[in-house]
């Protein structure tokens, strides 16, 4: 989304008005104003500025809460050459107007490994965000040995697959521009599959776990329409023979994905719109179909050139 940073220096807010406001929390890495007033700012759901923030209260973890749609009560603060808000109070929020769609729900496929007995509430805002609360505030949630937490660590606006990794209590496809960061290099910590990365980072335990399956269940493809790669995700509530095939409108086979015994757990596959020999294949709507175990169905998907 591009953002929009003010060119003058008018933020909208008076010295001493107290302050209540919902937006983005964003990092701001240059400013006219002293560094203390503006590490971070506010923008609206279309990307356009609303306040600098301060972050003088050493009480308030703000990284946490980087690129999270929030809202902030304060106080308004004289700095030089702006007026700043210095944070009382900060919660997540999820009273956007403009939220995303999601594979799944997001607290289906998540986990919060240091407190299995907090709630998951799931969050669209900018993202499938699953939040866990004990006792009606929010917590951290650490995770297994051998698993890297990649939540709020920045690889870059390109469309590169790097692989599958931890974020926001979550196995995710994660894209990118490179594994290395700061120089630091991450590679490690992305798996090839999401069952790898599942079993690393989540705690399935047993059948009555809430984040086991608990039925058969193939959920849309995303991006739909798409062009070229396009994501399916299903559930597989015990180990399985699984067969997902791609067919044209006149029920002729594109290409067979998946044709093998599975394990239980939360599963995808992505399709590339090219058929069995490896050719794409011309635009226009296709169906994909599950078998697994007794479980049938089929879903229509459009794909665009």
């Amino acid at each position: 989304m591009r953002r929009y940073l003010p060119l003058i220096l008018f933020t909208g807010l008076a010295l001493g008005q107290d302050f209540n406001q919902k937006g983005y929390l964003r990092n701001l890495e240059a400013s006219i104003c002293m560094s203390h007033c503006s590490a971070y700012y506010l923008e609206d759901e279309l990307g356009y500025f609303l306040n600098y923030i301060s972050d003088e209260n050493d009480s308030l973890n703000l990284e946490y809460y980087l690129n999270r749609f929030v809202n902030i009560e304060g106080d308004s603060i004289s700095c030089t050459e702006c007026v700043g808000i210095d944070v009382i109070r900060i919660d997540i929020s999820n009273d956007c107007e403009l939220p995303v769609d999601c594979f799944s729900h997001p607290c289906s496929t998540s986990n919060c490994f240091s407190h299995p007995t907090a709630e998951c509430i799931p969050n669209y805002c900018g993202g499938c965000w699953s939040d866990y609360y004990l006792d009606g505030e929010l917590i951290e949630c650490e995770v297994p040995e051998g698993c890297i937490d990649l939540t709020g660590i920045d690889f870059g606006e390109c469309d590169m697959a790097l692989g599958i990794g931890w974020v926001n209590n979550s196995c995710e496809n994660i894209s990118g521009c490179d594994w290395i960061v700061d120089s630091v290099d991450y590679t490690g910590a992305f798996f090839t599959s999401m069952d790898s990365c599942q079993q690393t980072c989540m705690v399935l335990n047993n059948d009555e776990d809430p984040l086991f399956p608990s039925s058969y269940y193939i959920y849309n493809n995303y991006p739909n329409p798409f062009n070229p790669i396009t994501t399916l995700r299903y559930d597989i509530p015990k180990d399985s023979f699984v067969s997902i095939t791609v067919y044209d409108m006149l029920g002729n086979v594109v290409n067979n994905l998946v044709n093998t015994n599975q394990s239980s757990g939360h599963k995808s596959v992505q399709w590339n719109a090219t058929n069995n020999q490896g050719q794409p294949v011309s635009a226009g709507v296709y169906l994909y179909s599950i078998k697994a175990g007794e479980f049938r169905q089929t879903k229509k998907m459009i794909l665009i050139k």
